[in-house]
């Protein structure tokens, strides 16, 4: 049976019942969008906005974060290498990610394995502490330092998701403001002179067997003066069945609640 779920939401000064039915049409997924001037949220599927799942890339955020506050990487334009021993170019890996890269291209390219080699030289117990501090999802890194992300040990929901960038944003993660900014600087992904977007995709498989992968979109709008955090993920079949999907179907719920245009 088929459940139509309807958002009571104020368009343009009049009250309106919005479904974000069609938009997860044949799509397990879910989405969050808070917005912090009216203090409420927006939720598709409860049940699964507060299943946890690996974080994939959209842990570099909190990596950036790390690496930025503990001087591990001091600024986003300095170049960054990595041990092309340990982390071989494997056959699926966008050409992109053997270009020159700093953190700021790292991060615009999800270029793993350069987070993978900031990730060892935070070491274990810096990192532990630091995912402990923000009170990351589980907190779980057992699984590897440079690993526990990629559907390792570490799992993070979609609730989650948005209380971590909520306390990003409200400085609540005993953070430098340098460090805030640097990062806000490279989470920017669309600039208009209406609204910003930033964010971070994330994806990979949560079951390989079943060839079930897993697609992430986590950011926040800021439009005039307000912020509209949001966490999306769903599932599909194949990496490229997410791809696109975790994106479009994000900015189709923008464009209907009206955030964006």
């Amino acid at each position: 049976m088929r459940i139509l779920i309807l958002f009571l939401i104020v368009v343009n000064g009049l009250y309106c019942q919005i479904s974000l039915d069609e938009n997860f049409k044949n799509i397990n997924g879910t989405i969050i969008i808070f917005n912090k001037e009216a203090d409420s949220s927006i939720i598709f599927n409860n049940k699964r906005a507060s299943t946890r799942f690996s974080p994939f890339s959209t842990f570099k955020i909190p990596n950036s974060i790390i690496a930025i506050e503990t001087s591990i990487i001091p600024n986003i334009n300095q170049i960054i290498t990595w041990d092309h021993q340990k982390y071989p170019e494997e056959d699926w890996w966008p050409k992109t990610w053997n270009d020159e890269h700093n953190l700021k291209s790292a991060f615009k390219y999800s270029v793993v394995p350069i987070y993978r080699h900031i990730a060892t030289m935070v070491g274990i117990e810096k990192m532990k502490s630091y995912i402990d501090a923000f009170n990351y999802g589980n907190k779980d890194i057992s699984s590897g330092i440079d690993n526990f992300w990629l559907d390792g040990s570490l799992k993070i929901s979609a609730v989650e998701q948005i209380d971590f960038l909520k306390k990003f944003y409200n400085n609540q993660l005993s953070i430098s403001s340098r460090t805030k900014n640097l990062v806000k600087t490279i989470l920017v992904q669309e600039q208009t002179e209406n609204y910003t977007i930033s964010a971070k995709t994330g994806g990979g498989y949560i079951d390989q067997e079943r060839k079930i992968a897993l697609g992430w979109y986590v950011g926040f709008i800021e439009k005039a003066e307000n912020v509209y955090f949001f966490a999306l993920n769903i599932e599909g079949r194949s990496f490229n069945e997410i791809m696109e999907p975790r994106k479009e179907i994000t900015y189709s719920i923008f464009k209907k609640l009206g955030i964006i245009q």
